[in-house]
């Protein structure tokens, strides 16, 4: 029973065992059957440890034969199965020994080099040579002893088992079959092994490319030559080479599909490849046409291109661009927070935004409309963020998204500060109009208060006169009020003065029969006509702001749009935002800590009687 078991446990790993695509090709089957058949002896045995009650029936299983026959395919130590015993005296018969077929695999085993033998199957190299002065870690057969051809690291492929060739020529990359055995740098795929072949490398690489989608869409070998030049240079230089690993290859690959899909590097570097082109024959004095572009081949250079995105920066040029447009569109998320998924105690990351300026065709952002979409100008008014700006995936690596962490901070402080430092203005003038403590109004401003300043239009002009904008804004609710109480006077007496049951003389009953009726009145001028507003031109839409000051301002620019709300901002949109807002209330630090530091001062020198403190807490 226990040898039927083993029979049927040998042909299911048989038919499922891993077996490298090296072996593949019809000119290397008997080097594939000699590796599969030292891989089923390896759980052969593993099976024999398991059951040790199992030992004697399946130490002579016919399996066993087949082993010895691969490995010693010329039956020259089969004379060894048989045991002589050591004579005794006054002993007549002798009995002779023979051990099992397993004892006599594994005895050869020992003394031989396994590399020669799946290499050469056909005759006896490497057996019983005393193999045992070094071993090598496989990742299959485990450990391994080595002949002294073989103990050179690179000598062989630790996964497949396949010799390197002492001299590797041109012909065998012409006729696609390449060993390049090299140097295992991928520790994480393959530990401990010393060598890798070009063979291994390739099946290793598309089985960890097939194993998620984002995966397969940035290493597409349908469109290969249409992929990024660093993403094709990094996978040929692993799989010819062993440069790098597969991990740092798929890292590559995915941060310049991200790149490419939803930025404009692309754009970027083939402009600064023709900035390149024309600067180069300015300088020889050649002449150059306008209508010239990149050539295929410069396009195709890799050295040509790195030069170009690394010491012209397009990279970062190019990932500005983007965070940019994502804040102008009123996405004020950080990339960070889309990378860790971090929310806002389980509200969405996305809030609609309004423009402060949105009269100002030449400051409301355009760029992220689709083609035929209008922004200001359509007839009906387009929600911001757009799609285009929202939907786009977070960074898929972690060094990317760092990088865009930190470019989302910076052009965060280049636009927001300007308005925040009128923000701050702002508030020095009316405290100290007020009499009030500019720092302390600053201080308890909460980031829905700042972003709420930054909602108004005055927040965006430079120079303004904001005392005198408070005054035309309270001149203005007072009008307003006035006019609104007006009104309401206007229509209470008018309907106390239609109560009166008196009948006029005009509407006698003689009257009516000799006056003529009047012509019909059209409801709609009836409607103006009653309406207790009419003739009364209706307010600007900003009267507040047509100040003389506000009209000398200078407008800023870029105007993003700004989030109705700050529900929806995490944590590393929540950080950058604040740190906009202390770098602009530090850029005033000089005034507002003079107006908060006199009350101190003046504190200090009525408690201990020092004038210095006093001096020296004058404004």
């Amino acid at each position: 029973m226990s040898r039927l078991i083993t029979t049927y446990y040998l042909l299911d790993i048989s038919a499922n065992g891993y077996v490298p695509k090296t072996w593949e090709p019809r000119e290397l089957w008997p080097q594939r059957f000699a590796y599969t058949t030292f891989r089923d002896a390896l759980e052969f045995e593993r099976l024999r440890f398991l059951f040790p009650c199992w030992r004697p029936h399946l130490d002579n299983h016919a399996f066993w034969n087949k082993a010895v026959a691969v490995l010693d395919p010329m039956g020259t130590y089969n004379h060894l199965t048989v045991v002589q015993p050591t004579p005794t005296t006054g002993s007549n018969a002798v009995l002779i020994g023979r051990m099992s077929m397993w004892q006599h695999y594994r005895h050869m085993l020992d003394a031989s080099c396994i590399v020669c033998r799946v290499n050469f199957p056909y005759n006896g190299e490497g057996l019983c040579t005393g193999a045992g002065k070094r071993s090598s870690q496989t990742l299959i057969h485990g450990q391994i002893n080595l002949c002294k051809e073989h103990r050179k690291g690179t000598a062989f492929c630790g996964v497949c088992l396949r010799e390197a060739p002492r001299l590797e020529l041109e012909e065998d990359y012409a006729q696609g079959m390449p060993v390049c055995c090299v140097e295992n740098e991928d520790e994480e795929t393959w530990p401990k092994i010393e060598a890798t072949c070009r063979g291994c490398r390739t099946e290793a690489f598309w089985k960890r490319v097939n194993m998620r989608p984002e995966w397969q869409v940035a290493v597409d070998q349908r469109r290969w030559p249409m992929l990024d030049w660093e993403t094709r240079q990094s996978v040929e230089s692993f799989i010819d080479l062993g440069e790098g690993s597969i991990r740092d290859v798929l890292q590559v690959a995915e941060e310049k599909h991200w790149l490419r899909s939803y930025t404009k590097i692309g754009d970027m570097l083939q402009q600064a490849l023709a900035a390149s082109k024309f600067a180069s024959r300015v300088d020889a004095g050649e002449a150059y046409g306008s209508d010239e572009e990149v050539s295929d081949d410069e396009m195709e250079d890799p050295e040509m291109l790195s030069l170009t995105e690394d010491a012209g920066g397009i990279r970062e040029l190019a990932i500005n661009d983007w965070v940019r447009n994502r804040i102008l569109d009123g996405h004020w998320i950080s990339p960070a927070d889309d990378y860790f998924n971090h929310m806002n105690y389980g509200r969405p990351r996305l809030a609609p935004a309004r423009h402060p300026c949105p009269w100002n065709r030449r400051a409301v952002y355009e760029g992220a409309l689709d083609d035929g979409q209008q922004g200001c100008d359509g007839l009906e008014e387009l929600t911001h963020p757009r799609p285009k700006t929202h939907l786009v995936p977070h960074p898929p690596t972690y060094p990317l998204a760092q990088q865009i962490y930190v470019a989302f901070q910076r052009q965060m402080r280049e636009i927001l500060l300007p308005p925040m430092r009128n923000v701050v203005r702002k508030l020095m003038m009316e405290a100290s109009a007020d009499g009030g403590d500019a720092g302390m109004r600053a201080h308890n401003m909460t980031v829905e208060d700042v972003v709420n300043e930054l909602r108004d239009e005055s927040a965006w002009y430079s120079g303004v006169d904001w005392l005198e904008v408070r005054q035309n804004r309270i001149e203005e609710e007072d009008r307003r009020r006035r006019e609104r109480e007006k009104d309401e006077d206007d229509s209470s007496s008018s309907s106390h003065s239609g109560g009166s049951h008196t009948t006029s003389p005009v509407l006698s009953t003689t009257t009516l029969q000799t006056t003529p009726s009047p012509p019909p009145v059209n409801k709609d001028e009836e409607a103006i006509v009653s309406s207790p507003l009419a003739g009364v031109p209706p307010p600007a839409p900003f009267a507040h702001l047509q100040t003389s000051s506000l009209r000398a301002a200078e407008l800023l620019r870029p105007i993003p749009y700004v989030p109705v709300t700050t529900d929806h901002m995490a944590h590393y949109s929540r950080e950058a935002f604040s740190l906009v807002r202390i770098l602009g209330i530090s850029e005033k630090r000089d005034v507002v800590l003079t107006a908060y530091l006199c009350r101190c001062g003046r504190r200090h020198a009525r408690r201990y009687g020092t004038a210095s403190a006093l001096s020296a807490s004058e404004p």
